[in-house]
């Protein structure tokens, strides 16, 4: 599909400056780096207009003057209160006043946060309760059942070695307990590792489509033009 040629001179230039951050920083690089970063704010205002002030706030309001909804949605102007004490951060003397809603907000977002966290390591915690006895099949014993159990201890065993690493307060004297937190060391290593080989696959991903679009829309593009 043929892309309009100001969308695809605008894409080349722009990635071309991200990349000139490789030979050294310079102030093309720092004049696009500034423009995303406000071209993410802009759009951060308008979706927040958008999908949470205006459905759920002023059109409350506006429904009430209009007679559609009851005169108790006028309260919604109360919000206007704590909305505007986030505004004396730019004051050195009222700037306790902010801390009076950024206290309640950081509050509320670490209770949401708890609830989110507890409603995600739940299940986690249940799926690792997994069946080790081979003869506890739906069909008794079979050599498929038999490498799932094999596969089920391996994972017990990761998950318990990885734990012991984390008990801090433990004596290592003990050769057993030595061992199993040195195991799960490797365990968290490996983990990590696969973490890190999973997050530089996504960048080069990233970047061999960049590469393929200079290439392949913006350079062919203009040797063809």
């Amino acid at each position: 599909m043929s892309q309009n040629p100001l969308t695809l001179w605008v894409g080349a230039i722009v990635t071309l400056a991200v990349f000139s951050y490789l030979a050294k920083d310079n102030a093309v690089y720092r004049l696009v780096q500034q423009a995303a970063l406000g071209a993410s704010v802009g759009i951060g205002v308008v979706i927040a207009w958008q999908q949470v002030l205006y459905p759920n706030w002023w059109s409350q309001i506006a429904e009430a003057w209009a007679g559609t909804k009851p005169p108790i949605q006028y309260l919604w102007l109360l919000a206007l209160i704590p909305g505007s004490l986030w505004y004396f951060q730019f004051s050195r003397r009222w700037f306790w006043l902010s801390t009076l809603v950024s206290a309640l907000f950081i509050g509320a977002a670490a209770g949401l946060a708890f609830k989110d966290q507890m409603l995600l390591m739940m299940p986690q915690i249940s799926g690792s309760l997994k069946p080790l006895n081979p003869f506890a099949g739906p069909g008794g014993f079979t050599w498929s059942y038999f490498g799932t159990c094999v596969s089920n201890l391996i994972f017990l065993v990761a998950l318990l070695t990885t734990l012991m690493y984390f008990f801090f307060s433990l004596r290592t004297e003990n050769r057993l307990v030595r061992v199993s937190m040195r195991a799960g060391r490797i365990m968290l290593m490996i983990a990590l590792g696969a973490m890190f080989g999973n997050t530089v696959m996504t960048r080069m991903a990233y970047l061999i489509e960049r590469i393929q679009f200079l290439y392949e829309d913006w350079f062919l593009g203009l040797l063809m033009a």
